[in-house]
């Protein structure tokens, strides 16, 4: 076989290996997007399940009835790592609740990372009467399209790590976003992102 063959039979095989590995639904990258917006949807299948029916649920406790909640497209872009400055003898703040009282939180760790290409920088806390960490945040879209006195994230934190990722597609709203007869603390001032979280749960009504 000539040369000039050969070349060209293998630049073909080559041209379809890329285009194999760029359509097909089971490549790695493909699995690996469509796994974490699976994974999304399913804690978002099992609050809704929650809130409707769950005697735990706000709705089912203050008998209110319950639609569904709302919440902005999966991104993934949203999902950082972030850097933790753990803090010692940490500062108490006395946060303001939703019903006029104080809950008292405890400085634990400053935790750096880069969202949306804007660096942050935001405090954890914790709880004095559960021992609970906390993160609550503000961000520019609060009182717009996002509950006005902030949102939540959960975090999985252990002294001792350096880093943590936090999730903003899991950004949610304290009960008080859906209704009265609970005390959900506020956000310290520090806590504030100053761009648009377009992620995570939406205001309820």
């Amino acid at each position: 076989m000539k040369p000039t063959k050969i070349l060209t039979y293998v630049g073909a095989l080559v041209v379809i290996i890329i285009l194999i590995f760029n359509i097909n639904p089971n490549s790695s990258a493909t699995v690996e997007t469509g796994n974490y917006a699976e994974e999304v949807k399913q804690h978002r299948r099992e609050k809704h399940e929650f809130m409707e029916s769950h005697e735990a649920s706000p709705f089912v406790e203050q008998s209110v009835p319950f639609d569904s909640l709302k919440y902005f497209k999966i991104d993934e872009s949203f999902k950082v790592k972030a850097t933790v400055e753990e803090i010692k003898d940490g500062e108490v703040h006395r946060l303001a609740t939703s019903d006029g009282k104080e809950k008292n939180f405890t400085e634990v760790a400053i935790l750096h990372f880069d969202l949306q290409k804007s660096h942050q920088d935001l405090t954890l806390l914790k709880s004095q009467e559960t021992s609970d960490y906390f993160l609550p945040f503000y961000d520019e879209t609060s009182a717009i399209t996002t509950y006005g006195s902030g949102r939540y994230l959960e975090v999985d934190y252990a002294p001792g790590n350096s880093k943590i990722t936090l999730d903003f597609n899991y950004a949610y709203n304290p009960y008080c976003a859906y209704t009265t007869g609970y005390s959900c603390p506020v956000p310290p001032k520090k806590n504030y992102i100053n761009i648009a979280v377009n992620a995570g749960e939406k205001n309820y009504d």
